[in-house]
């Protein structure tokens, strides 16, 4: 958890980095570089070893792409900090970095094993990043929660209860669209 001193930190650096400061983005990932940093390697495993970047890597990519955006989005509500809207952020921009990446990587696309992350239980199902974000695109269509549900529950390895608080909704109703979500990526990947 962070220090009321470094969320006050990372609120002004956010605040100078809306208004188009791009030194505040120098001293927002010094700050932040530990979280970042286990946040890049949480991504990185759930991609697989067979990747060829590093979390630390990631984290660069990802300082690249924070200094060419001319704005960052405000907080969609005001029940999380600074801190926590970044680092969501940070994880969105991750996962779109190394879906790029594996796309460029035709020899060499990654595999994402669904199974290791009880979305599909004990299939042996495998699908390529490029796949999952197409899946996930189409759940997002239904309603753009459940994606952002899937990506918590999945990717960051987040519990009902630490979604709930993020998309500030009740953990019955996470849990009700989880329980959704696993069975339409069953009926999608036609798993058993």
């Amino acid at each position: 958890m962070a220090s009321p001193k470094t969320s006050v930190t990372v609120a002004n650096l956010m605040l100078r980095l809306r208004s188009g400061d791009r030194e505040a983005a120098d001293h927002l990932f010094s700050v932040l570089y530990p979280e970042l940093r286990r946040l890049a390697a949480t991504k990185m495993n759930a991609e697989g070893s067979d990747h060829s970047w590093q979390p630390s890597l990631l984290v660069n990519e990802l300082y690249l792409q924070l200094i060419r955006v001319k704005s960052l989005p405000a907080p969609e509500s005001s029940s999380r900090s600074e801190r926590e809207h970044f680092l969501q952020f940070a994880g969105h921009v991750m996962r779109h970095l190394l879906i790029d990446h594996a796309r460029l990587l035709s020899r060499r696309t990654p595999k994402v094993d669904i199974a290791n992350f009880d979305v599909i239980g004990e299939a042996e199902n495998v699908a390529t990043l490029q796949e999952m974000d197409d899946l996930l695109d189409r759940l997002a269509a239904i309603h753009p929660r459940l994606r952002s549900i899937v990506e918590m529950k999945v990717f960051e390895g987040l519990s009902v209860e630490e979604i709930a608080n993020r998309l500030a909704v009740a953990p019955r109703t996470v849990a009700r669209n989880w329980t959704f979500c696993k069975g339409w990526l069953r009926e999608q990947l036609k798993v058993e």
